[in-house]
């Protein structure tokens, strides 16, 4: 069985994570709902028998594993002190409770359309609602079209057992992501499917935020976290001088993830779509391989 799509932060991929015979057990009890299963000292979320979901130490349950997750963290380089973060899926609330804990001054709201998914947030350790924190049951597209609220920063990673919820990749959807930003604020979105669907779905973040966006892997995996920027672009010197503040803070290594990026800024349309696609071709290639 495939039980993941994300690299984990030593050598052994996720993907080849061999989970014991109690796991069928535990799907088998799920009767097909989300569940948490704990392998010695890890703590995960799944769907199915196929992805894992969410992973979380249980002796640092604030930690963050999963690859994609510290990968998204990089708007700390666009938004090293954002006001008001908001979150598209909760999942095991890794990214909820980092953000939390080392963002001290930021309030954090999470629109999670799972009831069931909200249900895990104790056994995931999810802080309880607060002043600066709150988990919201709400359909994210819907949540977007009629709030009055903003945000600096949007992190979405809104995935089902299917993948990304098609409502949360359309061209409507990125547009009220941008109208829900602060004039300077940053969408982050990782993206994760087949080749020709990330390629409609960076189109369309280009087609919205032109060209602000940067964008990488995810542990050498086909994740892509995008950064799309609604406001000015930081210069090159502002983002690696970041990057060297945020590594002293974080254990992230924004320095590297810098390094990695690509950018679509100052570039035309044609330029961008043969970047993003040779990118794509050659992440496929080395998974496949």
């Amino acid at each position: 069985m495939k039980y993941s799509r994300y690299k984990a932060p030593s050598a052994t991929p996720e993907r080849d994570i061999n989970f014991p015979s109690q796991f069928e057990d535990a799907l088998l009890d799920s009767a097909g709902k989300p569940f948490a299963f704990d392998n010695n000292d890890m703590r995960t979320l799944h769907f199915d028998d196929r992805f894992i979901q969410s992973a979380m130490r249980i002796s640092a349950p604030n930690d963050l594993l999963l690859s994609y997750t510290r990968a998204m963290m990089g708007f700390l380089l666009f938004k090293p002190q954002p006001r008001h973060i908001l979150m598209i899926g909760l999942g095991g609330g890794s990214l909820a409770k980092y953000c939390h804990a080392k963002l001290p001054k930021t309030r954090i709201s999470v629109l999670e359309v799972e009831r069931d998914v909200i249900a895990l947030r104790e056994k995931f350790l999810i802080p309880a609602d607060d002043a600066r924190f709150c988990i919201i049951h709400a359909d994210a597209a819907d949540y977007l079209a009629a709030t009055h609220d903003k945000a600096d920063v949007i992190l979405h990673d809104g995935y089902g057992t299917d993948g990304l919820a098609p409502a949360l990749g359309t061209a409507s959807f990125y547009r009220a992501c941008h109208r829900t930003l602060d004039a300077d604020g940053l969408l982050v979105s990782n993206l994760w499917s087949d080749c020709a669907q990330l390629m409609a779905l960076m189109q369309r973040l280009h087609a919205v935020f032109d060209d602000r966006l940067w964008w990488c892997g995810a542990g050498g995996n086909i994740n892509r976290i995008v950064f799309s920027v609604k406001g000015d672009v930081p210069a090159p010197v502002l983002l690696a001088s970041r990057a060297a503040q945020c590594d002293l803070r974080h254990d992230l290594f924004l320095c590297a993830l810098l390094g990695n990026m690509q950018s679509a800024h100052g570039k035309s349309a044609a330029a961008f779509a043969a970047m993003a696609g040779n990118d794509m071709q050659a992440a496929f290639m080395q998974l496949d391989g």
